[in-house]
């Protein structure tokens, strides 16, 4: 979910389907279109001194609940800078426990507990949270808006829809960057990129912003200008958005995506490897698999593969990275058995949603369970997606089970929106046009 722009609610989505990365935090109100640019905040680097201030309070005085929300959000705010799940499972606790001091009007504590409960991927509790705090403050556009970023993770487009349409303010950027996501999900991604923009300059003029909010925006720039095959200016706003924030292990991630659809093997080493040095998502790790066998470094390759399948068993014991561990092994066709099971949990947990569809038809199809494969796929189409892979994905499904007019209609509109969208599935979508061979 995309940040709120004020103090310090926050959280780093691990799940990752497309590229999004949510976390959110209390918009603060401002007339953007006359504040210049602001200065880039260090606020981060004051963030272990700010949780031990907070901590020394909590234990002198137990009974504050104001000090256990600080708290909770503080630990939040740097699991999204750092990537401990620990601070998780601290700001988790530290939210019930002010909410019990304060169970009435405590939407602060509410948003917090629903930021936490969104990292762990216990998707329901976190639409409860914040269905609460919309209870508590009716007319809070954050806590509407964050119930509605909550039902797309959710697949429940037409509810996200419905709450979208009521906006109390204009200039809210949370409220634009999940429209822009809505929008990008259902296919209207020129329209999207230009609400993200418009949302990203607000942001860019805001005071005392954290620079990794303000980082997360230019990313979400970057990630639909990729989508939208606008490489040069792809380009740009990871160079911004790293700029702001040199340790964003998702704008690391994600430019390490766009160097490799590129062939750019080089930087795309160089990007997966410190991505996954910050924060060791089984996607970083598998872009950095991919460049150094790119490279023929096959020693190396073999090691990080390795560290995957140990982060299989060591780190996703609550199946946050089910996703990623699964599309991982439908490209590398391999574990496919784990895949399909890491590809139902993540399918149980989030009910219809696009990527969870797209990613079971994947898995299916890496497995030859065509007929399988389609209706997923068929589910994961249903929006109008733009996104160039996820197309990919579906045309190869309808060209092995008997549909080649949708899939060369769906290969064609890949390789428009973007010919190097990916450095292998590019080039296929070619050879299957021209001469129908794979």
């Amino acid at each position: 979910m995309p940040p709120k722009a004020g103090p310090a609610i926050a959280v780093f989505v691990t799940a990752i389907a497309l590229g999004a990365v949510w976390p959110w935090f209390a918009a603060h109100r401002v007339q953007a279109t006359t504040i210049p640019s602001a200065p880039l905040s260090t606020d981060y680097r004051n963030r272990d001194s700010i949780i031990a201030f907070y901590e020394t309070q909590a234990r002198r005085d137990p009974q504050d609940q104001i000090t256990a929300r600080m708290l909770a959000g503080a630990y939040l705010q740097r699991f999204r800078e750092a990537g401990d799940l620990g601070d998780v499972t601290r700001a988790k606790l530290q939210a019930i426990r002010s909410l019990r001091l304060q169970p009435q009007g405590n939407v602060q504590a509410l948003e917090v507990l629903a930021s936490s409960d969104l990292s762990l991927h216990q998707f329901i509790n976190a639409v409860n949270a914040e269905q609460a705090a919309v209870r508590a403050e009716p007319f809070d556009d954050n806590a509407r808006v964050q119930t509605a970023s909550l039902l797309l993770e959710l697949g429940r487009y037409r509810e996200a829809n419905r709450v979208l349409l009521r906006p109390h303010e204009s200039e809210n950027p949370t409220w634009i960057s999940i429209q822009a996501r809505y929008d990008e999900l259902t296919g209207n991604l020129n329209f999207a990129r230009v609400e993200m923009s418009h949302a990203t300059a607000i942001v860019d003029r805001m005071i005392e912003i954290p620079a990794y909010t303000r980082s997360w925006y230019h990313l979400r720039d970057a990630q639909l200008a990729f989508e939208a095959g606008d490489r040069a200016a792809a380009g740009r706003e990871f160079v911004e958005s790293l700029r702001i924030y040199p340790d964003n292990a998702a704008a690391l991630l994600y430019e390490a995506k766009f160097f490799r659809a590129a062939h750019d093997w080089p930087r795309a080493l160089a990007a997966a490897a410190r991505s996954a040095d910050l924060y060791p998502l089984p996607q970083a790790l598998g872009y950095k698999v991919d460049a150094e066998r790119a490279l023929g470094k096959a020693d190396d390759a073999q090691k990080t593969d390795a560290l995957i399948h140990a982060e299989q068993v060591l780190f996703n014991a609550q199946g946050i990275n089910d996703r990623l561990l699964a599309m991982y092994g439908a490209e590398h066709r391999e574990h496919l058995a784990q895949a399909l099971a890491a590809a139902r949990s993540d399918l149980a947990k989030r009910g219809d949603e696009i990527y969870a569809d797209d990613t079971m038809a994947w898995v299916l199809a890496a497995t030859g369970r065509w007929r399988e494969a389609r209706v997923y796929a068929e589910r994961a189409a249903r929006c109008g997606t733009q996104d160039p892979e996820l197309q990919y994905h579906v045309a190869f499904i309808a060209w092995h089970t008997g549909h080649r007019r949708e899939a060369r209609r769906r290969l064609a509109a890949a390789l428009q929106a973007d010919p190097q969208f990916h450095p292998v599935y590019a080039d296929a979508a070619r050879k299957l046009l021209e001469d129908g061979t794979q």
